[in-house]
């Protein structure tokens, strides 16, 4: 039996199919059942097929060592690493490094340089300063501090904020009477600000600083109050204004 009929043996005997094993393994479905035809040239060599010979084991409870003993009698191992060994020695080549330049020597010279430089300035500097002195005279300049302006005060007042006049709220009261009605109460905008069902003597209540677009299922139903006073609108759909004012829906 050859290492591709033990392995599809040892998957069946675990109950497992080639998604299941792929799963499990990690190993593509196509490779599976490439490996258990006895194609294992899809492995990329020798190590990475023993290397998916024994997680397949690990996972359909199989001894590695049988079939890793399999698969060495059909695909021997030394051949195919001398190959690959030598391919990689071919490959790569004798690589040349450009010569650097000495830094240490040079900043090494330049160091000493700079050092000598220093003595020598150490050396002459005491007579230079003496020859200076000797042919200048010294001048004392006399100032007299000037008075300084003293700040005057300014009494500055805090910004004043204007006062920004409330907005007008609406207050519109619902109230069902007989069956009730389906009520929807959006803003001007198409905001949603109440919608349901006001079964008979339920009231719903709504105070909202602008216009209310209004629809009502049945008006006959509905009793309506905009800020506490009663009103009737002509239609089942309507606007009521910051003002209070009833407005036909466009």
């Amino acid at each position: 039996m050859s290492i591709g009929s033990e392995l599809t043996a040892a998957r069946e005997r675990a109950g497992l199919t080639i998604d299941q094993l792929s799963a499990a393994t990690r190993i593509r479905t196509g490779l599976l059942t490439a490996m258990e035809a006895d194609d294992f040239s899809r492995c990329g060599g020798n190590f990475y097929a023993r290397g998916h010979i024994r997680a397949i084991a690990r996972v359909v409870k199989a001894d590695p060592a049988v079939l890793l003993a399999k698969y060495d009698e059909s695909h021997p191992t030394e051949d195919a690493d001398r190959t690959r060994r030598e391919e990689r020695l071919t490959a790569k080549g004798p690589s040349l490094h450009p010569a650097r330049p000495r830094w240490t020597l040079v900043v090494g010279a330049i160091l000493v340089c700079l050092m000598g430089w220093g003595m020598i300035r150490l050396f002459t500097l005491p007579s230079d300063i003496e020859a200076n002195a000797s042919r200048t005279t010294p001048t004392i300049a006399v100032t007299t501090p000037s008075p300084k302006p003293t700040p005057t005060k300014t009494s500055t007042k805090p910004p004043v904020t204007p006062v920004k006049p409330a907005a007008k709220k609406v207050k519109l009261t619902l109230t069902a009477t007989k069956d009730g009605s389906y009520v929807t109460l959006r803003n001007y905008h198409g905001l949603k600000l109440f919608q349901g069902l006001l079964g008979p003597g339920s009231s719903q209540t709504v105070v909202y600083p602008g216009s209310i677009r209004v629809s009502l299922g049945s008006l006959a139903n509905i009793t309506i109050r905009i800020n506490d006073k009663p009103a009737a609108p002509k239609s089942k759909r309507f606007i009521i204004t910051p003002t209070g004012t009833i407005q036909k829906e466009k």
